[in-house]
């Protein structure tokens, strides 16, 4: 061979990786009319093997053959030859070539391809509202998140952060799978509570209607309405009880009454309502009723109308709490 092919060179060429310095000077190697069309041959058959190849071949014979084939017909259809020792060094030359770029285009589109993009909603300063693809109605309480994956229609799995009540829209071929810490949650169509708080010692789940199934471990439990299960982060055990399931989702109303209810009952809503702890004096705790009604408005807003109605005062401690007391004589 009268000069030497820079393979190195093409093959950056080849894998788009090259210099413009690199591209200066694969230019000027071409400049020749012969390495001109050695440039072309080899390209050409590159070209033709991966628009040919539509999945990665594992045997380097493969390439060997199909490259041997192509470089002997060339032969007898273009005016440029290569001598028969050129010809087995080129072939070989350009399966290393060939392995080395698509063994990077096979690695990229098989492991480095984009990964599935997800939608996240966050309900991170109040209560928000949400619809998913399928027509499923979720309800986010404050401090959640909620994500799924594009491919949510092929699967109906999400992960829920936080508390949610869903209105699953009902699909017997796609069931719908909430993913909520230690715990996975069976659906077809229903409506449900579910509260999964990292920083809390339980996750509960409140069945208002239809048929769920809980999982989490090795533990499995099905729920009819107006039932509860709870799983113990620390001793890891799934338990299930009748309770006021109503009384789990109600946070997520537009709005709610209170009519003539004592403060002990009031507290209880409002820890719900506004994802809170509320620690309340003993003393006051049913000696005072109130009656109004509570929408979106800030705690501290009601707090201020509750003490209106009967005298009480309040603090709001670092650790998500409230200590609310008798005002003092």
């Amino acid at each position: 061979m009268k000069k030497q092919i820079p393979w190195d060179l093409l093959i950056s060429h080849l894998k788009k990786d090259t210099t413009e310095q690199e591209e200066q000077t694969l230019t000027e190697w071409r400049s020749s009319g012969e390495n001109e069309s050695v440039y072309q041959e080899i390209v050409s058959l590159w070209d033709s093997i991966l628009t040919g190849s539509a999945s990665y071949h594992p045997d380097t014979s493969y390439y060997w053959e199909q490259m041997r084939a192509r470089m002997e017909a060339g032969k007898t259809k273009k005016t440029f030859t290569l001598p028969a020792h050129t010809v087995r060094i080129a072939a070989a030359a350009v399966i290393i070539l060939f392995l080395s770029v698509f063994s990077s285009y096979f690695i990229t589109k098989r492991y480095y391809q984009p990964s599935e993009s997800v939608q996240t909603y966050s309900a991170l300063n109040g209560k928000s509202q949400m619809r998913l693809p399928d027509g499923t109605t979720v309800w986010l309480n404050i401090g959640s998140t909620l994500t799924y994956k594009t491919t949510f229609l092929k699967d109906r799995q999400v992960l829920l952060d936080g508390e949610a009540l869903f209105d699953v829209q009902k699909d017997p071929r796609h069931p719908f799978v909430v993913a909520a810490g230690e715990v996975k949650i069976h659906v077809l169509g229903t409506q449900f509570n579910v509260e999964a708080y990292a920083k809390k010692e339980s996750i509960r789940v409140a069945l208002l209607n239809g048929k769920i199934s809980v999982y989490a471990l090795e533990q499995m439990l099905n729920m009819e309405p107006g039932e509860i299960v709870t799983f113990d982060k620390k001793t890891f055990q799934l338990t299930k009880a009748q309770n006021d399931v109503h009384f789990e989702a109600f946070w997520a109303n537009n709005s709610y009454t209170f009519n003539a209810q004592p403060l002990s009952n009031i507290c209880k809503y409002l820890e719900r309502w506004y994802n809170i702890r509320i620690d309340l004096d003993p003393a006051i705790a049913d000696s005072q009723a109130y009656t109004f009604t509570i929408t979106n408005e800030p705690l501290e807003t009601i707090l201020q109308i509750m003490s209106r109605i009967n005298p009480i005062q309040y603090s709001f401690e670092e650790d998500n709490r409230v200590i609310i007391t008798n005002v003092s004589p």
